[in-house]
């Protein structure tokens, strides 16, 4: 919710921001307004441009180290984090994916 909040907010600044530059420009003329909107641009590439070099050279968060698991008895299988797959024990019954249960014994 908070995302949209200040989505709805920069848009409000934004436009509110456009409409006083058009009356302010409609009542100075062409000329003063060309001049005026060539700085304010300026000014504009200038801070995409800070931004934009903020964002390739800051800190970038760790990842969380990876959960610590522990597997006890015959044939344990412990799965940490994010994995999925099949499992293979070593019995002679073949695999079970992640989840399925105990593997089916073979067939004499």
């Amino acid at each position: 919710m908070r995302k949209r909040t200040l989505v709805w907010v920069g848009s409000g600044i934004t436009l509110a921001a456009m409409a006083g530059l058009a009356g302010y420009f409609a009542r100075v003329g062409l000329d003063a307004a060309d001049k005026l909107s060539s700085v304010i641009g300026v000014f504009v590439a200038v801070s995409g441009l800070a931004l934009a070099l903020y964002g390739t050279f800051a800190g970038r968060p760790s990842r969380p180290p990876p959960p610590t698991v522990s597997a006890g008895g015959t044939r344990s299988v412990a799965i940490g984090g994010d994995n999925t797959g099949t499992i293979t024990t070593g019995d002679t019954g073949g695999t079970a994916a992640a989840g399925d249960g105990p593997a089916a014994s073979p067939e004499p």
